[in-house]
């Protein structure tokens, strides 16, 4: 994935409001929901830490004096304000926990900056699989999370398997909480699944208006003739023009997947995706969509901020990728006929079974509390507080304050759909805070989907995922964490590789034939060879080893197994 993908998934990972429900007792989301015994913590109220510390239950209620937390979240592109005011989240925190959040943001160049200085504040949140982690854990300038919890928040919900898989093998000591983490036995036993950013949308009403069917759009040849009808229909919604599809640089390993690329050779050895006859056909695929005018030079430049705008507005008729698309629901709840389906997977040209990666199992966003944090205690209670289902609940379904638990499913509550359907954003604004997902577990709102009386976006996702998705899937883990140390001249060469990529990939897309952007390609490979990339993949291999042998597998691939 390109590295925001979650987010990136970009995005990127799945932060579109689903559906929820129903009335809250004071200061709570919804009443509480059981934690599953794989994450459950016992916080004996009234007993003392082994801090000495006598601590309350909930830990977050053990001092609820006014103190202001800073926290530095390593995305230019995310904003928001603590605001107990006028966001339902904010006030549900300070009033449980008495803290107040400054919210810092930047790019991964002041994350850096903050590293070399030892300027970090008292919490830290960026990509938990990138190198800055690794740095920051080996370079002492972060408290162990391990120690935190059982001195000052026992109740702090963390999936065992997350504290082993990120564990710091010089010192053992666990220091990072990864959201949307999924230990694959775990998520099946407490009755949760897997799930995939990589899956084709449509939009519905466009696609009965034009006579396009999805079967149509699962190959490649069907899909290009399905975006051609579009652009010679020359449609308009709301007055803003229909563009035949939104994809950029980084669909490009979402293609490849669906076209069937594999990650480990048949000795089990790592493979690099740019490599892979799969990726290249990915790429000639989208410099046709180029070509053709099925996308436009805007995607390669616009942000995600104005990708989620032009997706809510209606701006476009297919795309690829749920963190891309983030927007599609809103869309939905302004206009139930503009429903973007899931239309599943392509065929590509080897005709293997596509195998695809899921939300990623190592999860997104790593969390951490900084050596120079005023009061670790107070930081990790927080931690705590955002770790209980009702964090993962309000943010996906419903908002704080618009649902409660019936039978263990989030219902919503009549008034608060209706104020979702007038005004998505503003009633999203008002119900929840961005800062939610990054103590995410998502096996927690799977398990409190409503399974009745579900509409028609919410049907349709879950109905895609069985169909389309389920058995298609393999646990991403091993493969995600190979990146070389911060600070290496591998890591060094990495990230010089990943500067190149990112500019030839746009100039191999919008090449002006199918020969010479299999020309660029090739020479970018060479010029990857030349800037040390088989070096790059003799490590990668080795860390892909040891990954192994850590999850005790001998083939991590699928179709190896």
């Amino acid at each position: 994935m390109l590295k925001k993908w979650k987010t990136v998934f970009a995005v990127i990972c799945i932060a579109a409001l689903l559906c929820g429900c129903g009335s809250t007792p004071s200061n709570t989301p919804s009443s509480k929901v059981e934690a599953s015994s794989a994450v459950k913590s016992s916080a004996p109220e009234g007993e003392p830490a082994s801090s000495g510390t006598t601590l309350a239950s909930p830990s977050w209620k053990t001092d609820t004096s006014p103190i202001t937390l800073e926290w530095f979240i390593g995305y230019d592109w995310a904003s928001f304000n603590f605001d107990p005011v006028n966001n339902e989240f904010d006030k549900w925190c300070l009033d449980e926990t008495g803290v107040t959040i400054s919210y810092s943001f930047g790019n991964q160049e002041k994350m850096n900056v903050l590293i070399n200085t030892d300027s970090l504040p008292d919490i830290v949140t960026y990509d938990v699989i990138s190198t800055e982690r690794l740095s920051m854990e080996n370079g002492g300038l972060l408290l162990p999370l391990d120690d935190l919890r059982e001195q000052y928040a026992p109740d702090f919900r963390v999936v065992p398997a997350m504290m082993d898989w990120y564990r710091n093998e010089n010192d053992g000591h666990w220091y990072s909480y990864a959201s949307y983490f999924y230990d694959v036995e775990d998520t099946e036993s407490r009755g949760g699944y897997l799930t995939s950013h990589n899956t084709n949308f449509a939009r519905k009403d466009i696609m009965e208006q034009l006579g396009i069917k999805i079967e149509d759009m699962q190959t490649k040849e069907g899909m290009i003739a399905a975006l051609k009808k579009v652009k010679e229909a020359n449609l308009t919604y709301n007055g803003v023009k229909v563009e035949p599809m939104h994809c950029g640089i980084g669909e490009a390993t979402f293609f490849a997947e669906q076209f069937g690329l594999d990650r480990e050779d048949e000795n089990g050895n790592w493979l690099n995706i740019y490599r892979q006859p799969e990726y290249l056909e990915a790429l000639l695929f989208q410099n046709e969509l180029y070509r053709e005018g099925l996308i436009s030079d805007e995607e390669f430049t616009m942000d995600n901020t104005l990708a989620k705008q032009k997706v809510t507005s209606g701006a476009y008729f297919a795309s690829v990728n749920v963190a891309a698309t983030d927007g599609f629901k809103d869309l939905f709840y302004a206009d139930n006929n503009a429903l973007m389906l899931m239309i599943g997977h392509m065929k590509g040209d080897s005709g293997k079974t596509p195998i695809i990666t899921p939300s990623v199992t190592g999860g997104w966003t790593g969390t951490e509390i900084s050596k120079n944090c005023k009061d670790p205690a107070r930081a990790v209670q927080l931690l705590a507080f955002m770790s209980q289902e009702e964090n993962a609940i309000s943010y996906y379904l419903g908002g704080v304050g618009c649902y409660d638990l019936v039978d263990g499913k989030a219902i919503i509550k009549p008034e608060c759909e209706k104020e979702r359907e007038a005004d998505a954003t503003a009633y999203n604004n008002r119900t929840r805070s961005g800062i939610q997902e990054y103590l995410i577990d998502f096996v927690d709102v799977e398990l409190a989907r409503p399974e009745e009386n579900q509409d028609a976006q919410l049907k349709d996702e879950l109905d895609a995922r069985v169909k389309y998705m389920d058995g298609h899937y393999y646990d991403d883990k091993i493969f995600s964490d190979v990146q070389p140390d911060g600070g290496t001249d591998l890591a060094a060469i990495s990230a010089q590789i990943s500067d190149y990529w990112s500019q030839q990939a746009a100039q191999i897309i919008m090449a002006p034939s199918a020969e010479e952007a299999e020309k660029l390609y090739n020479d970018a490979i060479a010029q990857m060879d030349q800037m040390g990339m088989k070096e790059l993949d003799e490590y990668r291999n080795e860390r892909f080893q040891k990954n192994k042998e850590k999850m005790g597998v001998e083939f991590a691939w699928p179709r190896n197994q």
